[in-house]
This record gives C-alpha cells, structure tokens and sequence, in this order.
C-alpha cells in the first residue's frame, strides 16, 4: 500500500513538476508583494494589520465597478489611489488611537476588514467575479498552455518588489522607515516622525496590496470573501519568513506557492479534496511552535 502510495506521489510529480514551477512561482510573485506590505507594517509599528487582505479585494472591485465607463488605465489608477486613502484613514482613524493596545488594532482591523465584506455583499452582490485580461493571449511552456497575463503578473511584481527595495534602501523616506523599524525610540531621538512614518508605511502597504490586486485579478477572480484568504496567506508568509524582515517575506512567498501547488497537483488528487487550501494555517502553526522567529527574523530577548 505505502509503495503504490509512493509510487503515485512520483508519477504524479514527474506529470505536474512545469504546472508546479509555473503556478507556484506566479503565485510566490503575488504573495511577495503581499507579503512585502503586512512586513512593513509590523516591522515599523509591530502592527498587525487584518485590513490587508480588504485593501486587495477593494482594489479589484473598485477596478470591476468603474471598468465599463473609464477603461483600464484609469480604473487603475483610481483604484491605487483610493485604496492609498483608505490606508490612511485606517490608520488615523482606528490605528493611531489604539496603537497602544495591540489587542484593540488586532479588533478594529479586524472589524474593518469584515465592515468592507459586507459593504461589498450590500452595494455589490456576493457572486465571483472576472475581469478581462490586460494582456490578451496564451503562452505555451514546458507543455503547459497558460494565459499572457500570468506573465505580466511575474514580471509586474518583480519590478515593483526591486523598485521597493531600492526605495528603502536609497530614499530618505525608506531610510527613516528602515530606522524606525530598527529602533522606533532612537528614531525619534533623530527627529523622525515615528507616527508619520507608521501612516506613510500603512499607504505603501495598502499600495502594494492594490498593485498586486490589478496585477492578479484579471488572471483568477474577485469575490467578497477574498479578503480572508488573502489575509490568511500573507500572513503565513510573514510568519514563515520572519516578521519584519523583507528578505525573509520574498523567501517565504515563493516557498509557500511551490508547497501550496506542490499539493494541489501531487497530494489533493490523491486524497480526493483540497488539502492545499491548509497549507498557510499548517504553516502558521508548525512555524509559531518550532522556531516563531521564522526563517530570517530576529529571535525575541525577553
């Protein structure tokens, strides 16, 4: 039994490795600019935003309302900019004021996050939703037949992810986020807006989330209950790579889309259900208990 077992798991395998390197990578791409603002978010103000999964799903619905009258170009740069205002007021709003007490952000973005849910059940519908393709076409590689736009979506998120960490490594904006997040009370002995700093690092993350939203969406689909498993997959790769580091975030988005597609292609068929869709909270939990700094994070002094 074991040996049929091990012996599908290999046929499997040598059947599914180019929709797994394919597949996996197009999503490491997204996670990694997911990933990238939940990081930064943390690592500046040790806040752990659960409004970042609705920054992606209202960026792909403001995209989906305004499509049939204003076109692409500018849908998307409407979209950008309102989700870039809706960080903001998130933080002056409900972040700011509680920003004391972990616990009360951890509720109010939840909260926040369920609020935009149901807005969008409300005004819109609850149905799944597609967009059309930036990039019409197909591409066939290594025998696998998949849509122009997966392309755009590596490339795109490559780009941005080299673009923000030349930003925060270069400019004077990224090195003060840099020293705050090294020490926030030094930082401001330095004359740096700490606070500021937090607002300016929330807007950057709800733009990346936007980014990746338009980059993604009309390649998979947009729906209300999107934002939780966007939430949920972010998380598990920060938490894998290391809350608040940035290389540990890159790291991690591409480990948990080669392991999430390795199981969807090689494991799911087996079984006969989606045991891919575990993969994320599996990681959470594994890594919180045998090593909760992850992969390149800073190990807690008590």
């Amino acid at each position: 039994m074991i040996e049929e077992i091990i012996s599908n798991l290999i046929e499997n395998f040598f059947n599914s490795w180019p929709e797994i390197l394919i597949f996996g990578t197009v999503q490491g791409a997204v996670y990694a600019l997911l990933a990238l603002g939940f990081s930064l978010v943390y690592g500046v103000g040790g806040v752990l935003n659960l409004a970042h999964g609705a920054f992606y799903l209202m960026a792909g619905y403001i995209i989906f309302w305004v499509l049939p009258y204003i076109g692409y170009p500018f849908g998307i740069i409407l979209a950008l900019i309102v989700v870039v205002l809706i960080g903001a007021l998130a933080y002056l709003l409900l972040i700011k004021p509680l920003q004391e007490t972990h616990i009360g952000v951890i509720i109010a973005t939840f909260a926040l996050a369920f609020f935009f849910e149901q807005f969008i059940k409300v005004f819109g519908d609850a149905k799944f939703h597609t967009l059309p393709a930036l990039i019409s076409g197909s591409i066939d590689f290594l025998g696998v037949t998949f849509p122009t736009q997966l392309v755009l979506t590596i490339v795109g998120s490559l780009i941005i992810v080299s673009l923000i960490t030349i930003f925060i490594n270069k400019s004077k904006l990224g090195k003060s986020i840099r020293a705050v997040s090294q020490d926030r009370e030094a930082a401001m002995l330095m004359g740096i807006n700490a606070n500021r700093i937090l607002m300016y690092t929330i807007m950057i993350s709800a733009l990346l989330a936007g980014l990746a939203a338009f980059l993604y969406v009309p390649a998979d689909y947009i729906a209300p209950h999107l934002g939780w498993s966007i939430l949920i997959n972010s998380f598990a790769v920060v938490v894998l790579g290391g809350m608040g580091s940035l290389p540990g975030s890159i790291i991690g988005s591409f480990i948990i889309g080669y392991v999430t597609n390795f199981t969807s292609f090689i494991i799911d068929p087996l079984l006969g259900g989606t045991v891919s869709a575990l993969i994320p909270i599996i990681v959470i939990l594994v890594v919180l208990v045998i090593r909760p700094q992850g992969i390149l994070g800073k190990k807690e002094i008590d």
